[in-house]
């Protein structure tokens, strides 16, 4: 019998579906979890339930704002295979800063005060 080559290509594509991946966006944290929207996907929103990645979100902004992080982990799914949000299992924050200026131009510009500041 010959199930050995099967077992072993079988193993080596699970793998190779959870290699970790760097990914780059803005991050923020509402209540209980975090969001990535990556640069490219704008369209895209990734749950990434890290309390170290929150905390260090919450040490850098004064105001509830977007920052722009760059990860390294394993990109995951929740919920059913039929359906369910993107999820990110971070492995290492790379970096974590106040956005600047034209960074990830197509996901949500900041926005400017209604009342101008005297």
């Amino acid at each position: 019998m010959m199930r050995y080559p099967s077992i072993l290509l079988l193993s080596t594509a699970l793998a190779a579906c959870h290699q970790p991946i760097e990914i780059r966006g803005l991050y923020m944290t509402g209540v209980g979890q975090g969001w990535f929207f990556p640069c490219n996907d704008p369209k895209t929103v990734v749950v990434v339930p890290d309390s170290t990645l929150a905390a260090r979100y919450q040490q850098t902004v004064t105001v509830h704002e977007p920052i722009f992080v760059r990860l390294r982990g394993v990109a995951g799914h929740e919920g059913s295979i039929y359906g369910g949000q993107r999820s990110f299992q971070v492995q290492q924050i790379l970096e974590l800063r106040p956005r600047a200026a034209g960074e990830c131009p197509a996901v949500a510009q900041p926005v400017t005060p209604v009342v101008p500041s005297t």
